[in-house]
């Protein structure tokens, strides 16, 4: 060790590549609570608490949120991405790369209808919100940043705060925020309902509207939340629609997994605006039937 002139492996390298007994022996206290708190608002819905590696570590709480969250159709300029991923992606690595692992601080991923809440304790270097466009970024455990760069879990220093912002934006329509204390915390909201821009540089929305949810699609959800469809989005599924499509291709085209919800939400309000007219339009269930562009 370095203060007493010896070689050996540091904490860092416990935590990213050690057995869970070693991490136990080395850090006690390391755990990731990962809840899921929708219906059942005085419990949870769904737990898993992480006491593994941070490989590992990173990969369990990344399956937890895509478990639980829709990935929604996002076009970045004409690209299709998936914001959730990318979301996923800066807040857990953040959590894991910049967590004080001195801290008895039991840290937190917590998904609710109108949020995801990242807890984790942390060395302090200010107080309060952090605005992006004064943030210095500060590295906070170099190492293990290291290593999550070089495997592709994280960008450089100060990227993944413009990043939340950024898919955040396309994904909810409203601002993340990064408080600072004691305990770091990041909110991204989850609430669609005042969405008018969707990404840089769009300011126009297309008058077409559907209903999405956040949570798990095979369970009814209450409260429908209302999106307005960008009308990027709305013009590249349409021109798509210039040659005759099944439902199953529009669906593979907006790279939504869930049939019933791209049927319900996406397919149907189209149909129903006049932007898209079925092929049998006296037999709306038929096994044959395509949509085009009206």
């Amino acid at each position: 060790m370095r203060k007493e002139g010896r070689t050996g492996i540091t904490l860092a390298a416990v935590l990213l590549f050690g057995t869970d007994n070693m991490i136990a022996s080395a850090c006690a206290h390391h755990k990731t609570d990962c809840i899921y708190r929708v219906y059942n608002v005085d419990r949870y819905d769904d737990r898993e608490v992480i006491l593994t590696n941070l490989l590992e570590s990173y990969e369990q709480m990344f399956a937890f949120g895509q478990k639980h969250l829709n990935d929604l159709f996002v076009l970045d300029g004409i690209q299709s991405v998936s914001a959730r991923d990318k979301i996923l992606r800066e807040i857990i690595s953040n959590s894991l790369a910049h967590r004080d692992y001195s801290s008895g601080y039991v840290a937190k991923l917590l998904i609710e209808r109108d949020r995801i809440t990242v807890e984790n304790g942390n060395r302090v270097h200010g107080i309060g919100a952090l605005d992006i466009r004064s943030f210095e970024p500060f590295a906070k455990n170099p190492a293990i940043s290291k290593v999550f760069r070089e495997i592709g879990y994280a960008d450089e220093l100060g990227s993944g705060m413009r990043n939340s912002y950024k898919y955040t934006m396309m994904y909810s329509g409203a601002e993340p925020e990064f408080i600072e204390g004691d305990v770091f915390k990041i909110i991204i909201p989850l609430s669609f309902g005042s969405m008018t821009k969707v990404g840089p540089g769009t300011s126009a929305v297309a008058s077409a509207q559907v209903s999405a949810q956040v949570g798990k699609s095979s369970v009814q959800v209450d409260e429908a939340v209302t999106v307005k469809l960008d009308i990027s989005r709305i013009s590249a599924l349409l021109e798509y629609c210039t040659n005759e499509r099944t439902a199953a291709e529009l669906q593979q085209f907006c790279e939504i997994s869930f049939r019933e919800y791209f049927r319900k939400n996406i397919l149907a309000p189209l149909v129903k605006s006049g932007r898209l007219k079925r092929t049998i339009p006296d037999k709306p269930n038929s096994s044959k039937q395509k949509y085009v562009r009206a």
